[in-house]
């Protein structure tokens, strides 16, 4: 039996960097959702079977990246969060991964599958 899929929400407020990474992670093999603002965000949240992961534009808007991702911390305890964002963006998030923006969508594909993958018990 196939090991399920993890299931993403990509936040950007640009809708076409917006569908380039769903079309990128949907190679990789996750099932993806979309969100163009922080209420869609939520909504996608509230809404889903489940999320296992949020890729979160920190410049998005309504609310903001950096704003919505402590109350995300609070409401969705269990959906990791990268936030994504340009050189300078806030950073004093605690929980979340940061990935900044500069185009090396590799980068940002690592940073999701090192999170995603399933911790060893060596510690």
């Amino acid at each position: 039996m196939d090991r399920p899929r993890a299931t993403l929400v990509i936040a950007e407020r640009n809708a076409n960097i917006r569908e380039l990474l769903r079309r990128e992670f949907g190679r990789e093999g996750y099932a993806v959702l979309t969100a163009g603002s922080g209420a869609e965000v939520l909504s996608r949240l509230m809404l889903a079977e489940r999320v296992d992961l949020l890729v979160l534009d920190a410049e998005m808007g309504g609310p903001d990246g950096s704003a919505l991702a402590p109350r995300l911390a609070r409401e969705f305890p269990r959906v990791q969060v990268v936030l994504h964002g340009f050189a300078g963006f806030e950073a004093d998030q605690g929980g979340v991964a940061r990935v900044e923006k500069d185009g090396d969508f590799e980068r940002l594909k690592r940073t999701v599958g090192d999170m995603l993958r399933p911790q060893g018990g060596n510690g």
